[in-house]
């Protein structure tokens, strides 16, 4: 089980968002080894961060057309926000892993913190420039 809790900034002329802090609450049961979580959990978070913000699929008329890698988008260490994982003490339940289950809330706390930032309601990642402006109208 997973929680996040974001703060961002949002410039709405340019329409770039800022997480400058986030802070994430694991429940995984027992854990053999918390930091090996931990670092989980902050390859979750910044893979989750940069297709929330970043990546999007792109399609021509034949289909996919997003193939290559190399020009595949993701966050930079500078762009990382402070990240906090607060771990669920739990060594008497059962493991229950660490794996992607960080990420499955990441997009909806973003779309709530930029409600919070913003007044306006965003319902689909990413959230590229080009999509914040466009929901504020700009």
């Amino acid at each position: 089980w997973a929680a996040w809790v974001i703060d961002l900034r949002v410039d709405p002329v340019s329409g770039r968002i800022e997480v400058t802090r986030l802070v994430v609450g694991q429940d995984t049961g027992m854990m053999v080894n918390p930091d090996g979580v931990r670092h989980q959990i902050h390859g979750n978070v910044i893979q989750t961060l940069s297709r929330s913000l970043m990546e999007k699929v792109a399609f021509d008329a034949a289909g996919v057309s997003s193939r290559e890698w190399g020009a595949y988008p993701i966050i930079g260490f500078k762009a990382l926000p402070e990240i906090e994982v607060l771990l669920m003490p739990r060594q008497d339940e059962p493991p229950m892993g660490a794996g992607e289950s960080a990420s499955v809330p990441g997009p909806a706390a973003i779309a709530n913190a930029l409600f919070d930032a913003t007044g306006k309601r965003f319902y689909a990642a990413p959230f590229t420039p080009d999509a914040v402006r466009a929901v504020l109208g700009r």
